[in-house]
């Protein structure tokens, strides 16, 4: 099995954690989590990646996790910072084309890099992990209740207990998967207590008053295989939604799942095997990313 490295490149002037599998590897899967998570989510698939012989990479966003966080929040906590540095980080790795799995967050910065003029042939696969084209505003406004909400606890089982009951939708964890999910989650502060990993400011850029979240238009310009997963007890991706999503792109894969919300886990197996399932079947040399509104020359 191939070691998981940790590594910090400076990108785009910003300190970010990366967790890598098979630094030598064949074809390359990023992965990416969701707004409020970290790389910690994809340890158990990058292992099972990189033993089938593929290079994965999986950062933690600009203000998460082991990242440095940002100097101008209200700037840099923005989809178009976010793509600037995803973009970085694939040229940083040298990636040519890579497979894109995306929780939440990450399926929304895949989605619109698979979309765009300029990177879409980069994209040569995407998973889009219970997220889709909009998001409704009752599942926005919980989103940003918790993440704005800065919580401190002075005991240890006093956040796992409250880290547990907020993430209960993901789905079927092991104990040992709590543990290692939830140290990877918290921080101490310097009086002593605990409170999350990420930078309290990622949503300063957030405006309550701004028009909804519309990707439709880019969504329905995706040339590249795709995959949906949909937790059936999400209320990010309702089923509304993706009956919509699959009349806009009729052959997209649609895996749904029963038992969780938003968002499916990757250390459940069988969500995993899915993923695995997808990325070996669509293999990066033979998928080239076909744009009808390009010229062949």
């Amino acid at each position: 099995m191939s070691e998981m490295l940790q590594q910090y490149p400076i990108i785009n002037g910003k300190e970010i954690h990366v967790r890598t599998w098979n630094p030598e590897g064949g074809e390359t899967v990023i992965c990416w989590h969701g707004l409020a998570r970290n790389s910690i989510d994809f340890v158990a698939i990058g292992d099972e990646l990189a033993a089938k012989g593929y290079r994965v990479i999986a950062p933690d966003t600009l203000g998460r996790g082991l990242s440095q966080w940002a100097e101008s929040p209200k700037c840099e906590y923005s989809y178009a910072n976010y793509l600037e540095m995803a973009t970085a980080i694939m040229d940083f790795y040298r990636c040519e084309r890579v497979h894109w799995v995306g929780t939440s967050m990450g399926g929304l910065i895949g989605m619109l890099l698979a979309a765009s003029d300029d990177e879409c042939e980069r994209i040569g696969s995407l998973v889009l992990n219970d997220i889709g084209p909009e998001v409704p505003t009752d599942a926005l406004k919980r989103i940003v209740s918790y993440v704005k909400e800065s919580m401190v606890f002075q005991r240890y089982s006093e956040i796992n207990q409250y880290l547990q009951t907020l993430y209960q939708p993901f789905g079927p964890h092991t104990s040992q998967e709590w543990q290692l999910m939830i140290s990877a989650s918290i921080r101490r502060l310097d009086g002593g207590g605990y409170t999350t990993h990420y930078d309290p400011q990622i949503l300063a850029g957030y405006d309550a008053n701004a028009p909804v979240l519309n990707l439709w238009r880019q969504f329905a310009k995706l040339a590249q295989p795709t995959m949906l997963m949909h937790g059936l007890h999400s209320d990010v991706l309702t089923k509304d939604i993706v009956k919509r999503m699959r009349e806009v792109q009729p052959h997209m894969a649609v895996n749904y799942y029963l038992g969780c919300g938003h968002a499916p886990n990757l250390f459940y197996p069988s969500y995993r095997k899915d993923v695995v399932h997808f990325i070996e079947n669509h293999s990066l040399i033979d998928n080239r990313v076909i744009e009808p509104n390009r010229d062949a020359s």
